[in-house]
């Protein structure tokens, strides 16, 4: 069997979603204590999508994004941000990280407006939902046939022609496949799981797997144990990724742990994700292993960001 180490290449591992800046905050005495476990040794994090909600109700997307632009600047020896392909094939020991706004309202939704979130304020991708209804779409969590709304379809049609990527997660499934058909390129759902393992709204059901198959999408599998099954265990993790790679395909399956502030159960940091990768290759293969891990959201980003500045 591969070692997980040489699955997981000198690369480390990539994660579409992380709750970074809240976790941050939440914790006393610092970024370090975030913890040095996602950031150095065998299992670190190369590449991470950092996610900013609206946590409270004086929460704003520009706020939010400056306070995360401080955090980055004030942590130049363990933070980059990724901007191009140019930057994350870079050989860099620090962390890349990806600004990734759930579910805010934005100042507007016009070209001129996206080219100013992602040139002057670092966004790199975008949910139309988090867990309640915004002016572009209803969350899982609303009514599931609702369709995306007016000023969601013009967002869709305006980030066709900016870098900043979709994110489909949270989004009710009416919306989902509508999204779907009227966004042309690849999309992310960053933190999600198997609706016919967990019968939960936030799980993609099988026809949305099939769907995210046919569009080139990218599935991060959440380590929540509520999305998983009752453990948040390597065992659950291989269920939900059997499925991933049958109905979305082995290109479709990588990581979304949802680390920083969510609870976690078996899964809680980083070092358990090299008996996760090993427990993937024995299962599954070092090739899906190393796709699962970094691969596929490798070569996703290689494809979607602008290759230099």
């Amino acid at each position: 069997m591969v070692p997980p180490e040489e699955v997981l290449q000198k690369s480390g591992f990539i994660d579409l979603h992380q709750d970074m800046l809240l976790g941050v905050a939440r914790l006393e005495g610092g970024f370090p204590d975030y913890s040095p476990m996602y950031l150095t040794g065998s299992s670190r994090v190369a590449t991470v999508f950092s996610s900013l909600f609206p946590h409270g109700v004086s929460a704003n997307l520009i706020g939010e994004l400056e306070a995360h632009d401080a955090l980055l600047e004030s942590h130049p020896a363990a933070l980059r941000l990724i901007t191009t392909v140019d930057d994350l094939l870079v050989e860099d020991s620090r962390v890349g990280v990806l600004p990734h706004s759930e579910g805010f309202e934005l100042p507007g939704v016009e070209p001129e407006m996206l080219a100013h979130l992602w040139a002057d304020h670092s966004l790199r991708s975008l949910a139309l939902t988090w867990n309640h209804e915004t002016p572009y779409a209803f969350s899982c969590y609303d009514d599931g046939g609702a369709s995306l709304k007016p000023a969601g379809r013009e967002l869709l049609r305006t980030l066709e022609r900016s870098p900043i990527l979709l994110d489909l997660a949270h989004l009710n499934d009416a919306g989902f496949h509508e999204a779907l058909d009227a966004y042309a390129p690849p999309v992310l759902i960053s933190h999600t799981f198997c609706r016919s393992i967990v019968d939960h709204p936030r799980g993609l059901d099988d026809d949305q797997l099939r769907a995210t198959r046919a569009h080139g999408g990218l599935v991060g599998l959440a380590f929540v144990p509520e999305f998983l099954g009752e453990r948040g265990s390597v065992d659950e993790v291989l269920r939900h990724i059997d499925k991933v790679a049958t109905l979305a395909g082995e290109r479709a399956v990588s990581i979304g742990t949802d680390w920083g502030v969510a609870d976690m159960g078996e899964l809680s940091s980083a070092q358990s994700l090299l008996g996760l990768v090993e427990a993937v290759a024995g299962a599954f293969g070092s090739e899906l292993a190393e796709r699962f891990a970094f691969g596929n959201a490798h070569d996703f980003l290689c494809a979607q960001l602008p290759i230099a500045s």
